[in-house]
């Protein structure tokens, strides 16, 4: 029989305190025996198991209704009280005591998963696939913790596909999504991570898809987990690469005047990725430059540069006419294609800047709603709850009945005139509503709207002008992402995702109007995007 090691581990959550009294439990990979403990004052789980086994750590938070496996270790790995191995949680105590259930309110619920090699290495921006059992898959990519959340309806059959050192996705897990999960359930794939060293040829262009080809064009590549950086030369705008599948490498042209453009980012995503492209943002085509003078006298139209296809567009809302409700009513914009509104999109997109990944799927998961699938753009309902004739004096007769705020709230806004109400209604992509709010576009464009509002709905480019506006600047929406995401280059859960989408929706809507609509619609277009690489 052999001599059993004796293991040291130390847990501390998310703000890097340990943490006492935690519930953990220790087995050997594929059995059903545990050791069940609780840490000690020190936040120490020590425990023995035989030599060379695989053993998973496991733990129950506050509020867990079950454990969750938070490592995988060789139990010869050397440790001590002095120099424990070390096991973080990935949300502090706190968050654990504020969770409440993974069923949401709109009946979606949340399947965690996690994705470790065939070691218990931990497969961090790894590809997998998702999909409801005999449906199309959608593929993933996992977080820093090698951990991807799948959303689907309670008790749905869904499975999960993960790459191969082939190139091909297999079936790892088939399961009923019940009422969630709220540890991950763990995904050992066949092989080490070592099987997934990917070749790929990296071809630079610039923003309009030309190549860029530069005689002796120096690109330094960082590899963002160890920081560390390696500089290329090459001269026919192709770049031979070998990295790790999921590892994250960013890339910085130099111009030939030393001048650095702005850095790329790359995750290679299969073991043999050909004709990949890294997009530049400079103005160059095909050729030679001399040294002194990196862009060519060529002139740029800025409306060439779509942020989001007709590809994209199509993929996401369908090919049909836009804005084709009766109420309408013969107006130009009624009948609109997906073809004449995605240059107008784009017009807009372009002057507020707004491309950001996470920004850009909130915005468009919103004005989806807003406009009632894109059928509308101008308010359905007649708009006399918005007019003062119909909310006289006396309605106030009795304090803080409906009638009077909202006779408060028209004066507020600034319908003071019979016909007001109406005349101001909703309309747009994000529909302005009220005179007050018809005022601001006004001194914002320059276009007087207050005195023809119908220009909003009549005119395709100030339907969607209006409407960026309106996220941007008089709803502040952008405000909300930028607190939701820290980083919004970085990875974030599903749940995190629709949290945000929560605040963002209450932000434009005033509540929880269509909020299970716009949550799906976000999930949506960010797996389009994933799958693109983009917009495009």
């Amino acid at each position: 029989m052999s001599k059993l090691v004796t293991i040291t581990s130390k847990f501390y959550d998310k703000s890097g305190r340990y943490v006492r009294n935690l519930k953990v439990k220790s087995r050997y990979q594929n059995s059903s025996r545990e050791n069940l403990k609780k840490t000690d004052t020190d936040g120490l789980f020590v425990f023995q198991a035989s030599p060379n086994r695989m053993v998973e750590i496991l733990a129950k938070p506050p509020k867990a209704s079950d454990y969750t496996v938070v490592k995988v270790i060789n139990s010869s790995t050397l440790s001590s009280s002095e120099h424990p191995i070390k096991i973080q949680l990935p949300n502090t105590i706190e968050e654990y005591r504020q969770m409440n259930s993974t069923i949401s309110q709109n009946g979606l619920v949340v399947t965690l998963f996690q994705v470790v090699d065939v070691h218990g290495k931990i497969m961090a921006h790894f590809p997998i696939q998702t999909r409801p059992k005999g449906k199309k898959s959608f593929e993933r990519i996992t977080d820093d913790q090698g951990r991807v959340e799948v959303l689907s309806s309670a008790n749905r059959d869904i499975e999960f596909l993960a790459l191969t050192s082939n190139d091909e996705f297999v079936l790892k897990r088939s399961l009923n999504s019940g009422n969630g999960t709220e540890k991950p359930i763990l995904i050992q794939l066949d092989e080490p991570y070592e099987k997934f060293k990917s070749t790929s040829t990296l071809t630079l262009v610039d923003r309009e898809g030309s190549n860029y080809v530069i005689e002796k064009t120096n690109i330094e590549m960082l590899i963002v987990a160890t920081g560390k950086k390696k500089v290329y030369s090459i001269s026919n705008g192709k770049l031979p690469l070998i990295s790790m599948v999921g590892q994250r490498l960013q890339f910085t042209v130099l111009k030939p005047d030393g001048k650095p453009l702005d850095p790329v980012s790359y995750v290679a995503k299969r073991v043999k990725e050909e004709a990949v492209k890294l997009h530049l943002d400079v103005d160059i085509i095909e050729g030679t430059t001399e040294e002194n003078k990196p862009n060519l006298d060529k002139r740029i139209d800025n409306d060439s540069e779509d942020i989001i296809s007709l590809s994209f567009f199509k993929a996401v809302y369908g090919s049909r006419k836009l804005f084709s409700h009766r109420v309408m009513n013969g107006r130009s914009t009624q009948n609109t294609t997906p073809e004449e509104f995605v240059p107008e999109l784009n017009k807009s997109l372009r002057k507020h800047n707004l491309k950001d990944k996470l920004m850009l799927c909130h915005f468009l998961a919103q004005i989806y709603h807003e406009c009632d699938h894109f059928n509308t753009l101008i308010e359905y309902a007649s708009g006399k709850d918005y007019d003062i004739s119909n909310f006289p004096p006396s309605v106030c007769d009795v304090k803080n009945s409906r009638a009077c705020r909202r006779r408060n709230q028209i004066l507020a806004e600034g319908n003071t005139s019979f016909g007001d109400g109406p005349k101001y209604k909703g309309r747009g992509l994000i529909q302005l509503t009220w005179k007050s709010a018809y005022k601001k576009y006004k001194n914002y464009s320059g276009i007087d709207v207050v005195s023809n509002p119908e220009l909003i709905c009549d005119d395709l480019f100030h339907a969607v002008e209006s409407s960026v506006w309106a996220f941007n600047i008089f709803k502040n929406a952008d405000n909300l992402i930028y607190k939701g995401y820290p980083d919004l280059n970085s990875n974030y859960s599903d749940s995190h995702h629709l949290k945000v989408v929560e605040s963002v929706s209450k932000r434009i809507n005033g509540g929880n109007n269509g909020m299970l609509e716009r949550k799906k619609l976000f999930i949506k277009i960010l797996r389009e995007v994933e799958k693109r690489n983009g917009f495009k």
